[in-house]
């Protein structure tokens, strides 16, 4: 494997742990070891699961926030990977995120619906931690998926 296929890969892995230990887990002290300290995060919801349509989650610590409304509102959260896609310094994952309300979200109280999401990410690692990511989803469509029923 060359140099640059095996970067690739790493960085690949990165996110991989991002979703599945991070998000999937709730192992936020993982945290510290794959995002670097001045990271961000522009996607929808607030990093405490306010009502923003859009916003930005800064440091490490805002992502333990963003981390734990969701699992908190969404205990048996699930994200799938559909694809990792890397190319130099960026990784992009297409995933759904499925869960239970359980909690309150987006001002919205649990009444036990289930979403079903599918979303894009796009992160820019530095030195195989994630320094920047994008992530979209369609936040009307989680709000209506939570109201339902």
């Amino acid at each position: 494997m060359s140099p640059e296929t095996k970067a690739l890969e790493n960085n690949k892995a990165v996110l991989r742990r991002h979703f599945e230990e991070v998000l999937n887990q709730g192992h936020l002290d993982v945290i510290d070891e794959i995002y670097t300290e001045s990271y961000v995060l522009d996607a929808p919801v607030q990093p405490d699961g306010g009502t923003a349509a859009q916003s930005l989650t800064k440091g490490r610590d805002g992502l333990r926030k963003r981390a734990t409304a969701f699992r908190t509102a969404f205990p048996d959260i699930h994200f799938t990977l559909n694809s990792v896609i890397a190319e130099g310094d960026m990784v992009s994952v297409h995933y759904t995120f499925r869960g239970t309300q359980r909690g309150p979200f987006l001002g919205v109280a649990p009444a036990g619906n289930v979403i079903d999401i599918s979303g894009i990410l796009i992160a820019r690692l530095v030195n195989h931690q994630i320094d920047s990511a994008w992530s979209v989803f369609d936040s009307g469509q989680l709000l209506h998926q939570l109201q339902a029923g």
